[in-house]
């Protein structure tokens, strides 16, 4: 679970960062987000990014977190020594080293006075050759595995596209008197900003998907006894695979409009049934869903809804193993609104002696999240109509 927790804040992470750098404009507190970022997520006590410059044939450290004053700015690596930073360099592979592969670097000064003993280099590539080097650092030994690898390494990627755009932005400006040339570069640059956009939001996906993945491989070790691990681990997957269908459906729109929540539901519903069916085989799921299309993020509160109702509703509403459930989605009656329900006819519950059902307290947080409205109704089984304003 540890592991599962890592990749999934090491993903919203890099999800993050590149909503961010993609924003801002200043190259400088790209690299220092950048930086900060990688040291908190892997653990370590340092991290620093290296430019190369042609003219001198240095890595130059231009960005660092936790160094003494005077190291980043003024410190470099010459590429004709040997170093980490200029094997990364060279090879354009990870290149990690501990305190025995000391004496087989040569290693700045301040790596000393700082008492490093652990570091890991990825190459940041670039559109006409490669940017530099990230690194981290550490004060321990430290062995990285190929998970802090294959972070770094898909961290240096997004960053380097992240810094090519920011580079383009500051070419920018300095042509504006350049009309004709300045509306093609916008142009260029909003393409590449929506390619990159596409790029984090597949990867993103893509690791989603390992992630239930491993969670479904888990459950299925546990054998059919519906323990607090078991149940916890099925819930766990359905939220993760309810974010994944989010971003199937943010690639096939580009992210610009909104998304098809019908297609959306109906990924996800029968996801749902997977994971839920085998052990209801007796429970009828009716749908009725509408073309209705809503943004990224009250589609994905949408879905987290949807999943967590229809996830009680097969949990909890029917001891005896048989019944339905009702899911709809279409336009309230109200203007400029969207209504989700969810109703079985299970034995219902109590909810102010706080049954089963705690995932009703989640619900209504995210109902005022997007500031909808819920009516709960317990008259032959369970009723829940949540209004979504459009």
């Amino acid at each position: 679970m540890k592991d599962i927790e890592k990749l999934l804040r090491q993903q919203a992470a890099i999800a993050e960062f590149g909503s961010f750098a993609f924003g801002e404009k200043e190259l400088s507190k790209i690299l220092d987000r950048a930086c900060k970022l990688c040291a908190d997520l892997l653990g370590v006590e340092f991290s620093k990014i290296c430019e190369y410059r042609k003219a001198t044939k240095r890595l130059v450290v231009v960005a660092g977190y936790g160094w003494r004053d005077g190291v980043v700015g003024y410190t470099y690596s010459d590429t004709d020594k040997t170093s980490p930073q200029v094997c990364a360099f060279d090879s354009l592979q990870p290149v990690m080293t501990t305190v025995k592969d000391l004496k087989s670097f040569a290693f700045p000064l301040f790596y000393a006075q700082h008492r490093v003993i652990s570091t890991l280099d990825v190459v940041i590539k670039g559109k006409h050759g490669p940017f530099g080097v990230l690194e981290i650092d550490s004060l321990s030994k430290r062995e990285f595995d190929t998970y802090d690898v294959a972070f770094l390494t898909s961290f240096s990627n997004i960053l380097a596209e992240a810094i090519n755009s920011a580079k383009k932005t500051r070419s920018l400006k300095n042509s504006i008197k350049r009309r004709d040339q300045l509306i093609r570069e916008k142009n260029e640059l909003i393409e590449q900003k929506t390619l990159l956009a596409a790029e984090v939001h597949h990867r993103v996906r893509n690791n989603l998907q390992i992630i239930h993945g491993m969670l479904v491989s888990r459950i299925g070790e546990l054998g059919p006894d519906q323990d607090v691990s078991h149940v916890t681990l099925r819930k766990i997957a359905s939220r993760v695979m309810a974010m994944a269908h989010v971003y199937d459906q943010l690639l096939v729109s580009g992210g610009e409009q909104g998304i098809s929540v019908s297609t959306y539901l109906d990924a996800l519903i029968g996801e749902i049934f997977e994971i839920y069916g085998a052990l209801r085989p007796k429970v009828t799921l009716v749908k009725s869903l509408e073309d209705i299309e809503l943004n990224l993020d009250r589609a994905s509160v949408l879905g987290l809804i949807a999943t967590e109702l229809l996830t009680n509703a097969y949990m909890h509403a029917f001891p005896g193993g048989f019944g339905e459930i009702e899911i709809s989605f279409k336009k309230a009656p109200r203007r400029h609104a969207a209504q989700l329900t969810v109703r079985d006819n299970g034995i219902g519950f109590d909810e102010l002696k706080q049954s089963k059902r705690t995932g009703v307290k989640l619900v209504k947080m995210l109902v005022r999240q997007i500031e909808g409205e819920i009516k709960i109704s317990v008259k032959n089984g369970a009723s829940f109509v949540v209004d979504i304003p459009l």
